[in-house]
């Protein structure tokens, strides 16, 4: 009798399994790309954070020394080019390059000279942060005594010091004069990390911050001195 009750209870039939299989797959197309892209624009976040913030520190420094000051050589050594054809994906790294020992972090005020900012006279920095490579911690400042330092300005300088693994790699460079408009087309559409020389001081700046996280789609976010709004100037939004 138990066996005739098992005999008339039916099953899923193949059809039906087939059914299941393709509705899954349909919701697995849908849903995991939209989370791919949500944790990509959550990436993107870090650009506009971090350009702003560059933004802040560079107009404290200019209302102290009446200059911009450029950034970002000493600390993106080793960055990969980022340029539209190159899709070499970007890892997560460190803001500090694991090969920098030191960094300038003199106290202005600074002035210009020939473009080039200097403190107490002289372009060697008159202190310098040691840098913890695998923390981006900085130490409190010691003399230096050596000719030229490792940089005569850059982030430390104008007191960019962001901590913990990035996915941008940050510049600034700086202009004579003031920009008319805001960050477009040609000139900011690649970085490589001789692209800037850090100290060098204008009345004008352009910031910018380059990944390609996802391996196909190198960009380059920027802001300048005109329009402190990121425009992305290289690749497309996710």
């Amino acid at each position: 009798m138990n066996i005739n009750k098992l005999k008339g209870k039916k099953g899923f039939t193949l059809i039906e399994l087939l059914i299941v299989i393709a509705i899954i797959g349909i919701l697995s197309a849908i849903a995991i790309p939209t989370y791919l892209n949500y944790v990509n624009r959550a990436k993107d976040s870090e650009a506009h954070t971090n350009l702003g913030a560059i933004f802040t520190s560079e107009t404290a420094f200019s209302a102290t020394n009446s200059v911009y000051i450029s950034a970002g050589n000493a600390e993106t050594t080793g960055m990969p080019s980022i340029a539209a054809g190159v899709t070499t994906t970007t890892s997560t790294h460190p803001f500090y390059s694991p090969t920098l020992a030191t960094l300038d972090a003199s106290n202005g005020p600074f002035t210009c000279n020939g473009a080039t900012a200097s403190a107490a006279g002289t372009l060697a920095p008159t202190s310098v942060y040691t840098i913890d490579p695998a923390t981006g911690v900085a130490t409190a400042p010691t003399p230096y005594t050596g000719t030229g330092g490792p940089s005569a300005g850059g982030f430390a300088t104008m007191g960019f010091l962001p901590k913990g693994s990035l996915y941008f790699w940050y510049q600034v460079s700086v202009s004579p004069a003031a920009n008319t408009s805001a960050p477009s087309g040609s000139g900011v559409t690649s970085m490589a990390s001789a692209g800037v020389t850090d100290g060098y001081c204008g009345g004008g700046l352009t910031a910018l911050a380059g990944t390609d996280f996802a391996g196909s789609n190198p960009q380059i976010y920027a802001i300048n001195d005109y329009s402190t709004t990121p425009t992305l100037t290289l690749g497309h939004s996710f």
